[in-house]
């Protein structure tokens, strides 16, 4: 039972971070009046730690 919610909670975790990866390269290509930099950093980094999480959960199994 524990194996499928760490299974389940790992791709909800690599969902979100590509959403929010693509967001972020949305953001970039519109040209939306924002600082691209933070927008930029912020969105790598919250991706990283999510993709990681990721990893970490299924690889546990």
């Amino acid at each position: 039972m524990k194996k499928k919610i760490a299974e389940k909670l790992s791709d909800f975790l690599i969902d979100i971070a590509k959403l929010i990866f693509g967001g972020v390269v949305l953001s970039i290509i519109l040209d939306l009046n924002i600082n691209k930099m933070l927008v930029l950093s912020t969105g790598i980094f919250t991706t990283a730690i999510l993709a990681l999480f990721r990893f970490m959960l299924y690889n546990k199994k």
